[in-house]
């Protein structure tokens, strides 16, 4: 004869039950997570337009508070722009800064950029940042992961002194000469594309300088020239380096913009239109930014460029 067992199953009280209620009603606040990706109509219902700098030169942004991170106070062109930007979101939109090192506004929930997987960059995922302004280059990889408002076309330029200007006249001048170059930058990536294949048999001199020193290493004398992007260069050139020349340019013409979860595409369209109708005037609040920071128009930069191609 078997025995079966058999387990008393107690009775609910209104004690569990009242329990078991409010479990039910708090569940859709504790089961997501505390932030999400955000919409054109959530920002400005928020107030807020979250953009995360990388303060990668002075010529993007300059921090305050070098250590801050979350709702920081910071000046320059890309702060500039942004607050232009929520302007024209709304009349009671604001920029929030947060601080992000470059490689972090490609990092998946694991805290890694992969370049060959498509997903959406975590920070951008959970709503702490809603804009990544500073100035990104629009990439093949990086499209797996995100939508770009360009602002303006981009090439690479050789800085050189100015005294040493009738030395430097072409591309083929840089072979054999010293190039100063941050570890790891596309501009170092350049000069070793260069090295395999134009400059084989006399190839450029790479010196590794830390980033952000590569101007006062030609200033010095230590290098012959170093790389910089259009933009920053300019910028340079007004307001701190003036015995420093752009001997020519080289490379592709790229694609900068703005970068914003691909889901996004109302807040993206919305700042790709305002980038558009701000540069067909030119006395435009961007058009002036543009002439404070860097000496030129966004307008007449883009002219530049498009000389150059």
């Amino acid at each position: 004869m078997s025995t079966q067992l058999v387990f008393a199953t107690p009775k609910p009280t209104w004690k569990y039950l009242g329990f078991a209620l409010l479990f039910l009603l708090l569940c859709p606040l504790l089961c997501v997570s505390p932030a999400q990706a955000r919409g054109l109509e959530e920002i400005r219902e928020s107030g807020e337009l979250r953009a995360c700098i990388v303060p990668v030169t002075p010529a993007y942004a300059t921090f305050a508070d070098p250590a801050c991170l979350e709702n920081c106070l910071v000046s320059g062109p890309v702060p500039r722009v942004v607050e232009a930007v929520a302007a024209a979101l709304g009349p009671d939109v604001r920029p929030v800064f947060h601080r992000l090192e470059w490689d972090e506004q490609f990092h998946n929930a694991e805290g890694r950029t992969v370049l060959k997987d498509e997903y959406t960059p975590h920070h951008l995922e959970t709503g702490r940042c809603d804009v990544y302004p500073t100035h990104l280059t629009k990439n093949e990889w990086r499209l797996k992961k995100l939508d770009f408002a360009i602002l303006f076309m981009n090439r690479i330029m050789v800085i050189i002194d100015q005294d040493r200007l009738p030395e430097f006249t072409s591309m083929d001048d840089l072979a054999g000469k010293t190039a100063g170059v941050a570890l790891n930058t596309s501009l170092h990536t350049w000069v070793l594309e260069q090295n395999q294949e134009a400059f084989r048999d006399n190839p450029i001199q790479v010196l590794l300088i830390d980033s952000g020193a590569e101007l006062d290493s030609v200033q010095s004398g230590f290098v012959d020239f170093t790389l910089l992007d259009a933009e920053v260069s300019l910028w340079e050139s007004v307001n701190r380096f003036q015995d420093l020349n752009v001997a020519f340019p080289v490379g592709p013409v790229d694609e900068i913009g703005w970068a914003f979860n691909r889901r996004d595409q109302d807040l993206r369209d919305a700042v790709q239109a305002f980038f558009n109708e701000q540069i067909r005037t030119e006395t435009s609040t961007l058009n002036s930014i543009w002439k404070d920071e860097y000496g030129l128009t966004l307008s007449q930069f883009r002219i530049l460029i498009q000389a150059t191609q």
